[in-house]
Order: structure tokens, then sequence, then C-alpha cells
């Protein structure tokens, strides 16, 4: 695999944009305007201009921007990002399905961090005056350890009260039906 292609693979184009300024939607940074025709879909991990026609993926973004080849715009967002890609050999496929290993497990612990953080504060919604007596501050602590806690607070939370979660989870579901 080709190293733009790899960085292509790798890289968030909102998180590129957002280094140089650029917001998912706004008026273009390639031409003037007054009204924003300038746009980034994540999904697609393109961006688009509606007015003057510009668009492209993150190496044809940065490109445009700094006014370089793809290559060099490759190495830019290699740097930008962190992505870890060596320029000087190539990665092996074992190198790269890692990689994507690792992106795949943040992501689900990003969504297991979401839905936890809904759940607790739908069942804090839901409880009565003296269920919130004895388990309000509980539910509160850690309701402020997934919004304010660490990386560090998180793991340790899932790893110690997933199932309490779960129960309450389930008491939730019970209380609403």
């Amino acid at each position: 695999m080709n190293k733009i292609q790899e960085v292509k693979e790798r890289a968030d184009i909102v998180r590129v944009a957002e280094y140089f300024g650029i917001h998912k939607k706004q008026c273009c940074p390639f031409h003037k305007e007054k009204t924003p025709s300038f746009s980034i879909s994540q999904s697609k991990q393109i961006f688009k201009c509606f007015g003057c026609g510009e668009g492209g993926d993150c190496i044809t973004l940065v490109s445009k921007i700094l006014n370089i080849n793809a290559y060099e715009s490759a190495k830019q967002i290699n740097n930008i990002l962190c992505l870890g890609i060596n320029f000087g050999q190539q990665t092996s496929n074992y190198e790269l399905n890692k990689y994507k290993q690792v992106q795949q497990a943040k992501e689900q612990f990003e969504i297991w961090h979401n839905r936890t953080l809904q759940i607790l504060c739908n069942y804090l919604h839901n409880l009565n005056k003296i269920e919130k007596l004895q388990e309000g501050n509980i539910i509160e602590y850690y309701i402020d350890l997934l919004i304010f806690g660490t990386e560090e607070d998180w793991l340790w939370f899932k790893k110690t009260e997933e199932r309490w979660c779960k129960k309450v989870e389930q008491e939730l579901r019970r209380k609403i039906a």
C-alpha cells in the first residue's frame, strides 16, 4: 500500500481541517464569499465547496491549503495527527491491521462511554424522591466521572462497575415500561 493511501485510511478529515482552523461548515477558505458554502463530511471523509466547486479528501485539502503536492501533504498529515507512518519504509499488512484494530477498539470504547453516560443520566432523571436520596449521590458521582474524568478513570469504571451499570439499565427499562 502506498503512503498516500495509508494516510487517507488513517486520517480523519475533520481533525486535519480543525488543525488548520477550518470548521465543518463555513465560508470557503479557497475563495471569497459572504454565505457559507464549504462543507466537510466526516462519514465520507471529503470536503466540498458548493460555491467554487473545490472538493476532495484530506490530502487534497492540505495540498490546497499549503500549496504542496500529495506526497508532501501526506507527510504533513502524518506529522500533524501523529499517525506513526514511516515514510522511509513499506508498512506491513500486520502493522496496518494492528492500527485498524486499535482504532476499532477506541471507537467501541467511545460508544460504550456515551451509552453508559446516557443510561446513568436517564436513570437519575427517572428516580423518585426516596430513590434519589438513596442512590442519587453515587449516580451523580459516576456521571461526573464519565464527564470530567480521565480515560484511566473511565477504564477503572468500566472494569469495576460494568455489571452495576447493566443492572441500572435493566432497572431503567423496568421503570420506563
